[in-house]
C-alpha cells in the first residue's frame, strides 16, 4: 500500500474536540422497490477471471455457521459498559478510548448484521443463530445510532449524524459526510431487503439533501464539483468516498421514488469522480484532491467498490452501456492489481471494513452484470482466507488489526463480520447491498 495510512477519524477529533453539526425536512415518497433483472445483462465476462483451483465453496451451513460466529463475537466482546446499546471502539480498552464508539464503525458493525438477518431468511441454507438474537440486535444498533444524530444542524443547516457520542454531551464531533453515506445506505439496503419492514427511508432522503448541500461549489478549486469529506474547517479535500456513496444513495433515490433530480446529482457526481480521480494507468480511484489539485493517489478498496456498484446501478437505470462497460473495465483493474485470488496479495493487505465495501459492491454489481463481475468468488475466497488465518479460534475475534496496536478494533471485527455474512448471503438478496 505504498505506506499510506488509514484515513482516522480517532486521530483527528481526538485532536480537535468537539464541533457542531447538522435539522431536517422530509418527503415520504411512494417506496417501491427497484425492479428485479432475471436475465444478465453481461452473459460472459469480458475478460474471464483467473483460476483459483485450490479453493472449493464451504457448504452452505458452515459459511453460515462462521458468519454467526463472527456477529456474535462482536456483539459480546464490544457492548460498552455504560450502555448496553451501545459498542466500544476496541478490546480490550485502552485508557484513552471514547466511552463510545465512533460512528462509522457502529454502521459497520451495523451492516453486518442487518446481512446476517437476510442470509439468515434467504435461500442459501439455514442459518442457525443458537444464543444471538439477532433482531434484538439490530434494535440496539438502531438505537446506538439515534445517540449520533444532530438535529440542531451543521455548517450547512442540515441535520446529520456526528462522528462522536457520549453520556455527557451527547452527539459531537465534526460531521463526515461519508459517515451519513453509509448510514443512508444501510437505511435503504434495509428496506429493500426486508420488502419495507425495516430500514428508515424519510432518514435516507434527508441524508441525501444533506451531500447535496456539501457538493463542493468553489470555482476557483482545482477540478470544481465534488463533494467534501467532512464539514470540519481542517479539512477540504473532496473524496471518492464522499462522493461516490452520495451518488449511490442517489441512485437508489431515484429508482424508489422516481425523482429526476436525484438520478442528475448521481450522474454529476459520478462524471467529476471519473474525470477527476481514476487513474489513467492503473484503472482505479485514487483518494482525494486537495484545494490546490495534490491528489493523494493510495487506492484503497472501499474506493473501487462504491464505483463499480454506481456503475452497475447507472446501467440498470439508464440502459447506457457506457455504465456497463466503466463497471466491467473497474473489475479487471481491481482483479489485476488486488490479485483477490492470491493468498498474501494486495487485497490481503487493505484494511477489512474497506474490503468489505468493495465485496458488498462486487456481488451487487454481479446480479445486474452477471458472469462478468466474478462477486460470489472473490467473496467466498477472501472470506476464506480471514477465517483461517486472521481468526483466534479461542475468541473468533478477527487478529493482526490495521486501526489499533492493542488486540481487536472494532472496525477490523464489524468487516470480517460482514464479510463472512456477506459470503453466506443468497444471491437474491445480492442486487439490494450497498
Amino acid at each position: 500500500m505504498t505506506g499510506s495510512t488509514i484515513p482516522s477519524r480517532r486521530g483527528v477529533l481526538a485532536a480537535l474536540g468537539g464541533g457542531a453539526l447538522l435539522t431536517s425536512p422530509l418527503v415520504s415518497p411512494a417506496h417501491a422497490a427497484p425492479s428485479e433483472r432475471t436475465h444478465p445483462a453481461v452473459p460472459a465476462p469480458a475478460v474471464p477471471p483467473p483460476a483459483d483451483p485450490v479453493l472449493r465453496p464451504l457448504p452452505a451451513a458452515e459459511t453460515a455457521a462462521r458468519a454467526v460466529a463472527a456477529s456474535d463475537a462482536l456483539l459480546r466482546s464490544f457492548r460498552a459498559e455504560t450502555d448496553p446499546d451501545m459498542l466500544v471502539e476496541q478490546v480490550p480498552r485502552q485508557p484513552d478510548d471514547p466511552e463510545f464508539a465512533y460512528v462509522w464503525p457502529l454502521s459497520q458493525a451495523r451492516a453486518a448484521v442487518t446481512e446476517l438477518i437476510a442470509a439468515r431468511e434467504g435461500a442459501r441454507g439455514t442459518v442457525d443463530p443458537g444464543d444471538l438474537d439477532l433482531p434484538a440486535a439490530d434494535a440496539a444498533l438502531r438505537r446506538a445510532q439515534e445517540h449520533y444524530w444532530y438535529p440542531e444542524g451543521g455548517t450547512t443547516g442540515l441535520p446529520g449524524y456526528t462522528a462522536a457520542t457520549d453520556s455527557a454531551q451527547g452527539a459531537h464531533g465534526d460531521l463526515f459526510y461519508d459517515d451519513n453515506d453509509w448510514i443512508a445506505l444501510l437505511e435503504i439496503e434495509q428496506h429493500l431487503l426486508t420488502g419495507g419492514a425495516a430500514g428508515d427511508l424519510d432518514r435516507a432522503g434527508a441524508l441525501l439533501e444533506l451531500f447535496r448541500s456539501g457538493e463542493s461549489t468553489d470555482p476557483d478549486l482545482a477540478s470544481p464539483g465534488g463533494i467534501e469529506w467532512t464539514q470540519g474547517e481542517w479539512n477540504q479535500d473532496r473524496n471518492t468516498v464522499s462522493t461516490f456513496p452520495s451518488a449511490k444513495v442517489a441512485l437508489r433515490w431515484h429508482q424508489l421514488t422516481g425523482e429526476q433530480a436525484a438520478l442528475e446529482d448521481a450522474l454529476r457526481w459520478m462524471s467529476w469522480g471519473r474525470d477527476t480521480l481514476l487513474s489513467p494507468d492503473t484503472g482505479l480511484y485514487w483518494d482525494n484532491i486537495k484545494p490546490d489539485g495534490e491528489i493523494d493517489r493510495t487506492h484503497w478498496t472501499y474506493n473501487q467498490g462504491v464505483p463499480l456498484g454506481c456503475e452497475a446501478l447507472a446501467f440498470e437505470i439508464t440502459g447506457d452501456a457506457v455504465h456497463r462497460d466503466s463497471a466491467l473495465e473497474l473489475v479487471d483493474a481491481v482483479i489485476a492489481h488486488y490479485e483477490p485470488f492470491t493468498e498474501g496479495a494486495e487485497l490481503d493487505d487493505q484494511p477489512i471494513q474497506f474490503t468489505a465495501i468493495l465485496l458488498s459492491n462486487m456481488l451487487m454489481a454481479e446480479s445486474i452484470l452477471g458472469g462478468g463481475v466474478p462477486g460470489r468468488r472473490i467473496t467466498e475466497a477472501y472470506a476464506q482466507r480471514l477465517w483461517e488465518n486472521r481468526r483466534d479460534p479461542e475468541t473468533d475475534l478477527v487478529t493482526g488489526s490495521r486501526e489499533s496496536d492493542v488486540g481487536t478494533h472494532l472496525l477490523d471485527q464489524a468487516g470480517f463480520a460482514r464479510t463472512l455474512a456477506l459470503a453466506s448471503l443468497p444471491r437474491s438478496s445480492w442486487r439490494h447491498l450497498s
